[in-house]
């Protein structure tokens, strides 16, 4: 549902603009979703298939308007956007080795505009474009080893194919500023049991130190240290 601010509140300033709407409908989807799982004694295998239809996606997008020299902010309905996809996911314990456990996924979605009466720069420049921040390919892994009951060490990963942020696809350059990269990160994350009652982990987030953005930079190579007492 639009908010009472999208529908009727205006705000502005030197340099930008917010226009309400008060004709802004709800969405309306219909999601549908068939998966399937293979037990593979000590792992799960699954398989999803989906498919998403919403009519009036509420959309909010700023644009720079010339004849006002201002940026405007506005919240839109998309008439359609049609998604179908498949994602395969895995996770199992002590697999090809003892204390080893791996898990997994990979996603692969199609979201397109399909109607839209609105625009973002000439009529009809968002048609058949992309959903914003729903990129083609996503993946996430996961490896965790116990190396003793006290000493445990994980690695873990993630990626994202090209996004936008924009209803007509037009930042094709997604590492700046308002931008939506796509990115690859790596984790570490190493847990040592001293007692019963303590515990210390140290970390490395964003090991490889990948220089992505989503609107803003994400933090590069992170580390962090943590020392835990449990009551």
């Amino acid at each position: 549902m639009p908010t009472v601010a999208e529908l009727y509140g205006a705000t502005s300033t030197i340099n930008s603009r917010f226009v309400n709407d008060p004709n802004l409908a709800p969405e309306k989807s219909w999601t549908t979703e068939l998966s399937a799982e293979k037990d593979l004694g000590n792992a799960l295998l699954r398989f999803t298939l989906f498919a998403e239809d919403v009519h009036d996606s509420l959309y909010s997008q700023t644009t720079f308007d010339a004849a006002a020299n201002a940026n405007i902010s506005r919240v839109q309905n998309v008439g359609r956007i049609v998604t179908h996809g498949v994602e395969m996911a895995f996770s199992g314990t002590d697999v090809m080795a003892k204390g080893l456990d791996l898990s997994g996924s990979i996603t692969y979605a199609d979201s397109r505009i399909r109607e839209n009466a609105g625009f973002v720069a000439v009529p009809g420049d968002t048609i058949g474009k992309y959903q914003p921040r729903v990129p083609v390919w996503r993946a996430t892994a996961l490896a965790s080893y116990r190396f003793t009951p006290a000493l445990m060490a994980s690695l873990g990963a993630r990626y994202s194919g090209t996004q936008y942020s924009t209803l007509n696809n037009a930042d094709t350059n997604g590492f700046a500023y308002m931008g939506a990269s796509r990115y690859f990160t790596a984790d570490l994350r190493v847990r040592y049991q001293l007692a019963r009652q303590w515990t210390a982990s140290f970390g490395i987030d964003n090991l490889n130190n990948y220089q992505y953005w989503n609107f803003h930079p994400y933090p590069q190579r992170t580390y962090v240290a943590e020392l835990k007492f449990d009551l």
